[in-house]
């Protein structure tokens, strides 16, 4: 699909404007200053990172800052989402710093739909393509329903929980960080992702989980 819609314009020149002063800017995929190093994956599970487990049916909220590159200019989309999986698929909301529903996307499987209010609902098989076409920018949705949790599966193997720390990590062609952690339970607190994809140049995204469900 090639439906070129984008977010209106002006939503997202507020959405920048109410939170200049609040967030906390994305590092640059470039930087590397005060990065952590990447740590082999091998050595990521300790007695209390194995005693998580992992859930198949959850709900979470929190905050989502996007910045990526459009008609190469720098664009920003900050706001917040609800996540909600279970073993049929997944469903998330993105809402704007205003308050507004932004988009609400479905996976499962049988193919992946976006409806936004006012707009005809789209459909897709890939919904890598179908967030990309539609929002300018790709969210790994699939790899998300393990990451949030903690967990990252390399090489094809299973998804296996890291230690609660300050870390990178490379998983399907995005660098992970994961800067902080709740402590009771433990899981992650926040998530930085980073990549570079030809459609949006260098897309830095940060997930800050408030509630874990």
């Amino acid at each position: 699909m090639h439906n070129k819609t984008r977010l209106p314009q002006h939503i997202a020149a507020c959405a920048c404007l109410l939170l200049s002063s609040a967030c906390t800017s994305l590092p640059q995929p470039s930087s590397t200053t005060n990065s952590p190093a990447t740590v082999p994956l091998t050595t990521q599970q300790t007695t209390a990172s194995t005693a998580r487990t992992y859930q198949q049916q959850i709900q979470i909220s929190g905050r989502i800052t996007v910045l990526y590159q459009q008609a190469d200019k720098p664009q920003s989309m900050p706001g917040s989402f609800e996540w909600e999986q279970d073993k049929d698929g997944i469903r998330i909301t993105l809402i704007s710093p205003l308050g507004q529903t932004m988009a609400r996307i479905t996976q499962t499987a049988q193919g992946a739909r976006l409806e936004q209010d006012g707009k005809e609902t789209r459909q897709a098989a890939d919904l890598d393509l179908l967030l990309q076409d539609t929002l300018g920018w790709s969210l790994p949705v699939a790899g998300l329903r393990d990451w949030l949790q903690g967990f990252v599966a390399k090489d094809g193997k299973t998804a296996m929980p890291l230690q609660a720390q300050d870390q990178t990590i490379d998983a399907q062609g995005w660098k992970l960080r994961y800067a902080t952690w709740h402590e009771q339970p433990s899981f992650p607190k926040r998530i930085d992702l980073q990549r570079y994809t030809s459609q949006a140049g260098d897309i830095s995204i940060r997930i800050v989980i408030d509630q874990w469900k």
